[in-house]
């Protein structure tokens, strides 16, 4: 990654201006709660008493709002998950509960629904708008229908409380999964078979006169653990610590489930599932089940297969032990399949983490993002940050004179912070009053191991493989171009949101972009073609199998974020949208190279730009030159020859 001086006057003052602060006081938050909702009720007021309803004079001002608020929200949503001040994290939980709260009040007003009706039932009207316009009018005709505008006044009164309490609960359940700080205490022994890295610099604490080390359920901590602790009463300890953690969501989920329940019978739907799936690409839970249901027949023979290979390794184990052998249970799945990929494979995760340091590997991925999407990144100096571990960074076009706009790295574990890792948008590239847009600005939080006084950050590959894929949603938003916010970047269909993301996991497999970007730490000397070819072996690995869980009692689902956050019901969207992202790959990088500069522009154009502006396969057909397959996603499984 090249570091250029060479930039515009104007383009500089751009980069230099549009820089965000974050050093907000909780107080600050608190008054920025009162000046929005005050602000926008004032415009929803203006909107509400026009007598002559045009997309001009009500829909433009509606959504403009957003387009103005949506910076200091974003914001706010962030620090409640990065910010290591426990007052300015619950202010901005309160904020977020006050935003919600009054989106759901203003669906609910009937006199700002029939001015947009109005609009959207004024077909000269509809006529004169452009496609993306129509499309917030559908938008937001559906949102003011699912608030409940079509029930009777008490019908929509007791959703509105329904939607309301929901709102609380999403922010409870993450709150309560950001402070929680689950440890435990090893032996040496009882951690037999762990790299020595582990314990460098490691907290211990002393118990009953004896040092023991200290694990968190962090992934940094859990994930070697899992995989490499020799006792497997040490890995069913640690994994029923996880799997125990924060049970006052459990009271939180189960009271969503029926609140979202009793919110689809009220707006006439079967359940949530079909609620929640009416505008994604699945259209039905019915079509769903059918994909799930196809692949669970078509994976159970690999399933079976695999399952024989877990119970010889540790029937072996026990054998040598002198131990019974009771069954295969959830400790074990990460355990035996590393084993599996070390004999089958002789894949070293250890010896292939020397190859990978943050150092090394950041720029070697940003360099791929740039020369794929025609990009040039510069790291800011000294930036304005929430952490002093984050980094800044401006992105240009590579002609170096075009602004485009900043994103951020927060890449290590810290206390309260986001413990999984996940893209965060903060401004969105849209339109402003005056006809111009935004510069984009996003976030990437990840918890990552730290340097340790003799190594520096050293990444597993699966560590590499989810860098490239939540930069994929970094540079989906970065080089988006929308009029609405509500459409912008990475606001797309839910089961097509994945898919640019999971294409790129592909980069972390190829033998020329590791030659590119894997390098020792300490010799400088690329990784050896031997463990290359290894790993690439290894890559078809499908985690099939059902183990046993135990007969202690746990909650797993209350540490799911997702569950309670934006998926819920669309949490299939992972597998679908493998179908969409395998086809992109094979059709069109894998066979016109993966550094085929005109690839990547058609793919910065047609996935990228549009964000969710117009439907996911209006994008993928235009990228594809045809409807989408699923060959490439089979091969990919394991399901199909490839010839």
């Amino acid at each position: 990654m090249s570091v250029s001086a060479s930039t515009s006057a104007a383009s500089s003052v751009s980069a230099k201006e549009t820089m965000l602060e974050f050093g907000f006081s909780a107080k600050d938050i608190e008054q920025t709660v009162q000046q929005y909702t005050a602000e926008a009720n004032e415009v929803y007021n203006q909107v509400a008493a026009v007598s002559d309803p045009t997309f001009d004079t009500v829909v433009y001002p509606f959504a403009m709002v957003d387009n103005k608020q949506a910076t200091m929200k974003n914001v706010i949503g962030l620090l409640a998950c990065v910010s290591t001040d426990k007052d300015i994290r619950d202010a901005c939980e309160e904020a977020e509960k006050t935003f919600s709260k009054h989106c759901i009040d203003v669906y609910t007003r009937e006199d700002l629904y029939k001015g947009v009706l109005a609009v959207y039932e004024n077909k000269a009207e509809m006529d004169k708008l452009c496609d993306e316009d129509k499309k917030l009018m559908k938008r937001l005709v559906d949102n003011f229908l699912d608030s409940g505008l079509g029930l009777s006044k008490e019908d929509r009164n007791a959703l509105k409380e329904m939607n309301k309490r929901l709102s609380d609960l999403k922010v409870e359940f993450s709150q309560n999964i950001s402070a929680d700080k689950s440890k435990m205490l090893f032996t040496r022994e009882e951690l037999a078979g762990v790299a020595e890295s582990f314990f460098e610099d490691r907290e211990t604490q002393a118990e009953d006169g004896i040092e023991k080390y200290v694990v968190t359920t962090k992934y940094p901590d859990q994930i070697p653990v899992m995989e490499y602790a020799h006792s497997e009463e040490t890995r069913q300890r640690l994994l029923l610590l996880s799997a125990t953690r924060c049970p006052k969501n459990i009271e939180l989920l189960q009271e969503a489930v029926i609140l979202r329940r009793k919110a689809a019978k009220l707006l006439g739907y079967k359940n949530h599932a079909e609620f929640a799936l009416k505008d994604k690409m699945a259209k039905t839970p019915e079509t769903v089940m059918e994909f799930a249901n196809d692949l669970l027949n078509k994976l159970s023979v690999l399933a079976d297969q695999e399952a024989k290979e877990f119970e010889t390794l540790k029937r072996a184990d026990k054998a040598a032990a002198g131990q019974k052998y009771e069954g295969l249970f959830k400790w074990d799945y990460c355990y035996y399949d590393t084993k599996i990929i070390q004999n089958k494979h002789n894949v070293d995760q250890e010896a292939l983490k020397q190859y990978f340091s943050v150092e090394k590997i950041v720029p070697g991925i940003l360099n791929i993002y740039e020369n794929m999407l025609g990009l040039h990144f510069i790291k800011v100096q000294n930036p304005p940050v929430w952490h002093t571990d984050v980094e800044m960074y401006e992105a240009w076009e590579d002609d170096k004179q075009t602004f485009v706009g900043h994103f951020y790295l927060d890449l290590y574990p810290r206390d309260d912070k986001y413990s999984h890792a996940a893209m965060f948008p903060i401004r969105y590239g849209d339109m402003k009053s005056d006809g111009t847009f935004n510069y984009p600005a996003a976030t990437l939080v990840t918890n990552f191991p730290k340097p340790t006084s003799s190594a520096p950050a050293l990444l597993t590959h699966e560590n590499v493989t989810t860098l490239l894929h939540e930069l994929g949603h970094v540079f989906h938003f970065i080089c988006s171009r929308t009029r609405w916010s509500d459409f912008f970047g990475t606001n797309t269909q839910w089961d097509f949101v994945e898919a640019p993301s999971q294409m790129l996991e592909n980069w972390a497999w190829e033998p020329s972009v590791l030659q590119k970007i894997a390098v020792h730490y300490k010799t400088g000397e690329p990784l050896p073609e031997d463990l290359m070819n290894n790993l690439i072996a290894s890559s078809i690995r499908n985690k099939l199998s059902a183990f046993k869980p135990g007969s202690n009692k746990t909650w797993g689902a209350a540490t799911f974020g997702h569950v309670m956050g934006g998926y819920d019901a669309g949490y299939y969207g992972y597998l679908w949208s493998k179908v969409f992202s395998a086809d992109m790959f094979e059709a069109r990088f894998k066979k016109e190279g993966l550094f085929n500069k005109q690839t990547g522009r058609d793919y910065r154009k047609e996935i990228l730009l549009p964000g969710g502006s117009r439907d996911a396969m209006v994008s993928l057909e235009k990228f594809l030159g045809r409807k989408p397959q699923n060959s490439a996603f089979l091969k990919a499984i394991g399901l199909a020859s490839s010839e």
